[in-house]
């Protein structure tokens, strides 16, 4: 029997997997994919998940870009703040990373731990038992384990008995693509509140990743125009604060909504990443989340003897360990989408205020940025 199984080998589900090892357990990670995934997704790590990946012997250095300022404004109003890594004596605030490249920095950790990684799994069905969670896969094959840890986006979370979600439809879609301005991106970040959504910019190479954010309507316009045509659109939208931009690649668009789990734990199982609460691209707060969640996990299994893994005092440690950052995180999130949307003038000026005193007041622009680069205290 397992000690602990993983079914998801993406981010979060490999990096509990990294973060667990050397601790002479067993650990086997299961993936429905027949093959590593080919993603052409940018991923944006605090400077936070960036020490936990170095800790776990699978952070991309060659591959990251840093972020070292977050200049944050609101079209059509005034008040605009800049938050720099010097504010909290960091190098960076965060990172941007290609997900293959991330995800080749995991995989080969799990190899060097000598931790399985099984593709082509795909589960049919999970029984929770009091002694073992038994997952039976699409190829035949069974496996039992003393803790399930769920991290495959949600795939699997119907087959626990008491597992329920809560869903919210932004009725946004997110257009993402790589951009590239006549000016040195000079390691910052654009976060520009719209009615219409959040329009970003981060830092990749020489580059920037564009997250549009718009409604499903626009969207699928933004992908039908012409790149000249695209880009004359975006220049009107964001404005010249990050120069002239002057090429588009890879444009494709996703549905944006909110999704949390009513409980993080269940029999014999624990639900992190994505699985337990997917976000908002807004504040890039997602991954970043997800990877605290497994580090408490993988922290608690290092902490708990074998014969009492997954057992319900563990169980109830996660879930209050984890309780108030994923409160905050989604939280956060939802209220920042919903605030910039009111377009009225009394929570515009309100928000200029906020941006301004943020600029001005070192100690609270310190505050918001402890938050965003390392989550609600325990």
């Amino acid at each position: 029997m397992l000690d602990v199984a993983i079914l998801g080998g993406g981010p979060v589900g490999a990096a509990v997997a990294a973060m667990a090892a050397g601790h002479g357990l067993a650990l086997e990670v299961f993936e429905a994919r027949p093959a590593a995934a080919s993603d052409a997704r940018t991923l944006a790590l605090s400077h936070a998940s960036r020490e936990r990946l170095l800790d776990a012997g699978a952070w991309p250095g060659a591959d990251a870009t840093p972020i070292e300022a977050i200049h944050v404004s609101q079209k059509g109003a005034p008040g605009r703040t800049l938050i720099h890594a010097s504010d909290l004596a960091l190098p960076a605030l965060g990172y941007t990373v290609p997900f293959t490249a991330l995800q080749r920095a995991l995989h080969e950790r799990l190899a060097a731990a000598g931790v399985p990684l099984r593709y082509a799994h795909a589960c049919e069905d999970i029984r929770l038992e009091p002694d073992a969670a038994v997952l039976r896969f699409a190829n035949g094959s069974e496996a039992r384990a003393r803790l399930l840890v769920l991290a495959d986006g949600g795939a699997n979370a119907s087959r626990i008995p008491g597992i329920a979600f809560t869903e919210k439809d932004y009725g946004q879609h997110a257009v993402v693509a790589a951009v590239h301005t006549d000016r040195a991106h000079g390691a910052t970040a654009y976060e520009r509140f719209t009615p219409h959504g959040p329009v970003a910019l981060l830092p990749v190479d020489d580059r920037y990743a564009l997250v549009w954010t718009a409604t499903p309507e626009r969207a699928a316009e933004l992908l039908a125009l012409s790149g000249p045509a695209f880009l004359e659109a975006l220049q009107a939208y964001f404005g010249d604060r990050a120069g002239r931009f002057v090429s588009v690649a890879g444009r494709a668009s996703f549905p944006l909504r909110l999704r949390s789990v009513n409980t993080p734990v269940a029999l014999r199982t624990v639900i992190v990443g994505n699985a337990a609460q997917a976000l908002h691209p807004i504040a890039g707060q997602g991954l970043n989340l997800g990877l605290r969640d497994a580090t408490a996990i993988a922290e608690l299994v290092a902490a708990t003897p074998r014969e009492a893994l997954g057992e319900m005092a563990m169980l109830d440690r996660y879930r209050a360990m984890r309780r108030r950052d994923a409160a905050r995180g989604i939280g956060f999130t939802d209220f920042l989408v919903s605030s910039f949307a009111d377009t009225r003038a009394i929570p515009t000026l309100g928000r200029a205020a906020a941006l301004l005193a943020l600029d001005l007041f070192r100690p609270a622009r310190r505050l918001f940025a402890e938050r965003m680069v390392h989550g609600a205290p325990r």
